[in-house]
């Protein structure tokens, strides 16, 4: 598609929209400040607190949650691939894996160079995924990961069983302050995902009757690793 063409089904979609108001199309709108606008009832957090929000609200959403440390970090995730029945295993190309000197048996990288139909059948093909998150929402108890040519989406998706690694550091209290952040890196001219996928946990669904259903179109188990 031309820039022109999206030029052209943007202003027609907004122009409908307007028209369906019943008001006129508004121009070089003014974006909001938003420090403020949402009531904060919680009041001045530590780092501290924000884990306890995050630990009471993964019991809500079916998720475990495992404390560990970098020097015991490789333990802990030998130990979660065991208890998933083993591999294979496919992980992010994110640096921080070597960072914290990891190896991960029986495991697959997504990669740029595996081209996108090779990266998807083997997130297809394994039982476990392990990535590190880019920020985690306390309150809702999310992961949020960026798409980048070294972690795609269906690596999120794919695999039987998620484990998300969580630095302390990347923990904040609700989207709006990972979302000034990213707006932050984006007007400094950082580099940001293709794509930015909020995950709560292992995939659920009520549509039928209204009995909760986990695992129903992604992970079957979520497991959060907070180092």
């Amino acid at each position: 598609m031309t820039a022109i063409s999206k030029h052209n089904n943007r202003e027609s979609f907004l122009n409908r929209v307007a028209s369906s108001l019943g008001r006129e199309r508004a121009y070089n709108v003014k974006r909001p400040d938003i420090k403020g606008m949402i009531p904060d009832s919680y009041g001045t957090l530590t780092s501290d607190d924000l884990i306890n929000i995050l630990k009471e609200q993964c019991f809500f959403i079916h998720t475990q949650l495992i404390e560990s440390t970098p020097e015991l970090l490789q333990k802990t995730l030998d130990d979660l691939i065991a208890a998933n029945g083993g591999g294979p295993v496919m992980t992010s190309g994110d640096p921080r894996f070597n960072r914290y000197e990891l190896s991960i048996p029986d495991s697959s990288v997504w990669t740029e160079a595996s081209g996108r139909e090779g990266n998807i059948r083997r997130a297809e093909a394994a039982n476990t995924a392990i990535i590190f998150a880019d920020y985690v929402l306390a309150e809702s108890g999310t992961v949020v990961i960026e798409s980048r040519p070294d972690q795609g989406r269906s690596l999120h998706f794919l695999p039987e069983h998620y484990i998300a690694v969580i630095e302390k550091e990347r923990i904040v209290l609700r989207s709006t302050q990972a979302a000034a952040d990213l707006n932050r890196r984006i007007e400094a001219g950082e580099p940001v995902g293709s794509s930015i996928n909020f995950i709560s946990g292992p995939s659920n669904s009520a549509d039928i009757e209204m009995q909760l259903v986990v695992g129903v179109h992604g992970p079957l188990r979520a497991t959060y690793v907070l180092i």
